[in-house]
């Protein structure tokens, strides 16, 4: 008998690829995820390095104009921050979005990897009933064979 081949091979390299691509793309989210983080934390430090600053130049005395400007730069880095925690929010969401898409892609891989090894068994089946059945037919022959030679 010929070899074992299962039809849908070309489907379940597909469901691989996409599994890849799906993975690909929650790795890129999850990355993109991490530099908000870091940004976030950057944004904080700096917030809180010009507020000392702020401080130490105001006890020494400084003009309105320039700490309005210091005020405003406060402003900015909070304004930011603000920002970078809705985007962070936004990101969160999309990866449990790609989180559910590649938990899809895998159950569909593995259906059919599952699919494909039941068939095998299947197939192995066959191939072994079929060699038993040729092993008995040769068996019988060979036993024929000695019955009629005996009674020669």
């Amino acid at each position: 008998m010929k070899r074992f081949e299962f039809k849908l091979q070309a489907l379940l390299n597909f469901r691989k690829h996409l599994e890849r691509v799906a993975q690909q793309d929650m790795a890129k989210t999850v990355m993109e995820l991490a530099a908000c983080e870091k940004q976030i934390d950057s944004l904080q430090t700096t917030h809180v390095q010009s507020a000392l600053r702020l401080e130490k130049i105001v006890e020494k005395g400084v003009v309105a104009e320039e700490f309005a400007q210091h005020q405003g730069y406060l402003r900015a880095l909070v304004d930011m921050t603000a920002q970078e925690k809705h985007r962070k929010i936004q990101l969160g969401k999309v990866l449990g979005q790609k989180r559910l898409a590649l938990k899809k892609r895998t159950i569909d891989k593995k259906a059919m990897e599952r699919l494909r090894e039941s068939q095998a068994k299947e197939y192995n089946h066959k191939l072994l009933a079929a060699e038993q059945k040729e092993l008995d037919e040769i068996s019988s022959l060979k036993k024929a064979r000695e019955i009629a030679n005996d009674t020669k």
